[in-house]
């Protein structure tokens, strides 16, 4: 008898692991796949959701038997939808589909720049709670109209979802160095003493799409837009690579610098007058030099104190902005609240913020490649 159920639980095993696969197999012009959901305002106070759906022949690669879209038919569509809450967008986007939706390609979820102002955590709850949308989607702040942004066509890719993919995935840009997943914004929000930061995808120039600014938020709410020369500077001390950064000197020239490696540190000082929190931040930059407009030959010790003082400069400055936004996306509250627990907990962190105190100090160093090296 003991024998018998051995054999039945060896055999039970063994069906268990032969028939393991993918049980949700079905032709792909069958399903309605989503590469990317928008989120925006709506007057009735709920939300209107953009649905970025491809056409199934334009995803079938290359020497597939399906027909792809002609010449002037569009790889791809925009839907939109109206509800009072993401959940009923979502039954809306099944009701207008003739295929079962499919959500497991989504690879970007953007918010309206309003939306982000009047705060995400509903939403990026209601997504940590849908089991079919990946984690790894990116999220970014739409600028303008959500509906026109998914429907630009960029002109190296089918598909604008495929593009931004592209984009955050090259770490060495800026916009890569500073690209966020939906879960990880969610965390940020309620992580005490760190904020989030958010691409921005805008239309740009000729009918491309354009991603150069980053948005701060205050807990789950977007409280401002930094510039371009803020976001690059920010990518810079996260170690972006694939970039450069000007410095104007005194006498009228100008050099250009590739980043090689950044390394930064924060460290919570000894409180100062009524608890207030002291930091200095440091950063230690190499760099090497590609170019100097107007004039070479200078040693290269008198370059190293010229980018040291300027990003020293731009550096404070851009701490100072992110103080009077009340935002913290570069942890200073994370290490206050290791370092002075009891303090941290007095108020709350976005009331002490803008008053700490941070000194600034950089630290460039600078070679020469090519040629000279």
């Amino acid at each position: 008898m003991k024998g018998a159920k051995a054999r039945l639980l060896a055999l039970l095993l063994l069906v268990a692991v032969t028939l393991t696969g993918c049980w949700d197999l079905e032709e792909i012009d069958r399903r309605t796949v989503v590469l990317g959901l928008a989120f925006d305002t709506d007057r009735g106070g709920g939300f209107r959701m953009v649905a970025s759906v491809p056409d199934p022949r334009a995803l079938v690669p290359s020497g597939g038997t399906a027909i792809g879209p002609q010449v002037k038919e569009p790889a791809f569509v925009v839907l939109q939808t109206r509800g009072r809450t993401a959940s009923e967008n979502l039954a809306a986007l099944r009701d207008v589909t003739s295929r079962d939706l499919f959500l497991g390609q989504i690879l970007v979820i953007g918010v309206s720049e309003r939306l982000a102002r009047r705060g995400v955590l509903s939403l990026l709850e209601f997504l940590m709670n849908n089991t079919d949308i990946p984690r790894a989607a990116w999220f970014v702040v739409a600028r303008g109209d959500p509906a026109r942004v998914l429907a630009v066509k960029p002109p190296q890719q089918t598909f604008p979802e495929f593009y931004l993919d592209d984009v955050f995935r090259a770490r060495g840009k800026p916009t890569g160095a500073l690209a966020i997943p939906y879960w990880r914004v969610w965390v940020d929000t309620l992580l005490p003493g760190r904020d989030a930061l958010v691409p921005v995808v805008a239309p740009g120039p000729q009918g491309q799409m354009r991603v150069a600014q980053v948005a701060a938020f205050r807990d789950s709410r977007m409280v401002g837009l930094l510039s371009e020369k803020e976001t690059h500077l920010l990518a810079l001390i996260r170690d972006a690579r694939n970039t450069f950064w000007e410095v104007d000197l005194p006498d009228g020239r100008r050099i250009a610098l590739r980043p090689l490696g950044a390394n930064t540190r924060i460290l919570p000082l000894s409180p100062g007058p009524g608890g207030r929190p002291r930091f200095r931040f440091e950063a230690s930059l190499n760099m090497a030099l590609v170019e100097v407009y107007g004039a070479t030959g200078s040693p290269p010790e008198l370059l190293q104190q010229a980018a040291s003082h300027d990003l020293t400069l731009a550096l404070t400055r851009l701490v100072r902005r992110l103080q009077q936004m009340g935002s913290d996306p570069l942890g200073f509250g994370e290490r206050w609240r290791i370092a002075q627990p009891r303090l941290f907990q007095v108020r709350d962190w976005h009331q002490q913020w803008p008053q700490a105190q941070v000194d600034v100090r950089v630290r460039v160093n600078i070679g020469r490649g090519g040629a000279f090296h």
